[in-house]
């Protein structure tokens, strides 16, 4: 069976807190993107400590993505985000092997090639959680697909006769009529497309749960 959950920004951290009390034993994989992955792995370590610091470190980079300003403000924040793909230089004080069968959902920027890498220990999980847009720039051309899809999909169109379980990411954002708002929701629109697109041919070969 195959665990699927994500979310961009706040939203990935919000999509592993409701998995936190899940027996994850039973999965064969567990494919994530945005910070979800990185979250789930410190909730099954029992690594609360790192989590919170960890996330007060990623505080200013996550409202710099989600928050909302007054006008012109919105304005700023947009070319910010549009020229400047972040610096990010957190590093965890401690690592560990995971006891799970974690996977981050990745995309080549250069070739446009999909994967759901395999992760085996907390510090990996970190980076590849946060490699994100106004967080990190691409690591060798790859980025986390948090950005193109609020829950991964992409990598799951390999799949044929599994029984996947999605604990789908919600999809609705601040009501605003500023142009960073205006931009998000096209954002949104286009993702919630893509991965109704995607999610579509996936149902035909596989049986899918739709949870949360």
């Amino acid at each position: 069976m195959i665990l699927v959950s994500g979310g961009f920004g706040w939203q990935g951290i919000k999509a592993a807190e409701n998995l936190k009390d899940l027996d994850l034993s039973s999965y064969d994989k567990i494919i994530t993107n945005g910070i979800t992955g990185f979250c789930i792995a410190c909730f099954q370590l029992k690594k609360e400590k790192i989590l919170h610091q960890s996330i007060k470190s990623l505080k200013p980079y996550l409202n710099t993505i989600d928050k909302d300003y007054i006008f012109f403000g919105n304005i700023k924040n947009c070319l910010k985000l549009s020229s400047n793909l972040g610096k990010y230089e957190y590093q965890l004080e401690e690592d560990a092997e995971l006891n799970i069968p974690l996977e981050i959902e990745l995309i080549n920027l250069k070739t446009e090639e999909i994967t759901a890498k395999k992760i085996s220990t907390i510090q990996e999980s970190f980076f590849y959680s946060t490699l994100l847009p106004g967080i990190m720039p691409p690591f060798q051309g790859w980025y986390n697909t948090a950005s193109f899809s609020r829950t991964p999909c992409y990598s799951l169109l390999k799949y044929e006769g599994e029984e996947i379980e999605i604990y789908d990411s919600p999809y609705n954002y601040h009501k605003s009529s500023t142009i960073q708002r205006l931009y998000k929701s096209i954002q949104v629109m286009r993702s919630r497309y893509f991965y109704e697109l995607v999610m579509d041919e996936i149902k035909t070969k596989n049986k899918v749960h739709f949870k949360g």
